[in-house]
């Protein structure tokens, strides 16, 4: 669960679903003080991914501060979609919530250490990281 991944208003920008999309511009041209606001909103879920990897002691932060675990990458960018639209006035489809308490329970697993983030540990669904063959051998021998 080594990898990291970029977030960036870029990122979201190319992902935002394309009704969505469509939209954005002139929800910005209509209200121009909401002209920064997907970067503030990207920066706020930035800070709070990054604050729930740090939030347990086990986990190991990127040095980079764009970016997010590689396995927490959609939710956080579906909380980001997500926070901008109920700005923008979305109407979401019911299954959208379901994402949204995906990623907060997600969050949650990483803070308290049910998920860990290191990238010194296996990577991978499911993962699997070898043995040492010291410890290899002890368990096979005895």
């Amino acid at each position: 669960m080594g990898a990291w991944a970029e977030l960036t208003v870029d990122v979201v920008r190319n992902a935002l679903p394309s009704d969505m999309s469509s939209q954005y511009q002139p929800w910005v041209d209509a209200n121009p003080a909401k002209a920064n606001r997907l970067s503030e909103i990207v920066a706020e879920i930035l800070r709070t991914f990054r604050q729930a990897v740090a939030a347990f002691p086990g986990n190991v932060l990127d040095e980079n501060p764009d970016t997010v675990p590689a396995t927490g990458f959609r939710h956080a960018l579906d909380l980001v979609i997500y926070n901008l639209g109920m700005e923008m006035g979305v109407r979401f489809a019911p299954e959208v919530y379901t994402l949204i308490a995906r990623a907060e329970i997600w969050l949650r697993m990483v803070q308290n250490g049910g998920i860990r983030v290191d990238p010194t540990a296996c990577a991978g669904t499911p993962s699997y990281c070898a043995p040492d063959d010291a410890a290899a051998h002890a368990f096979i021998f005895g």
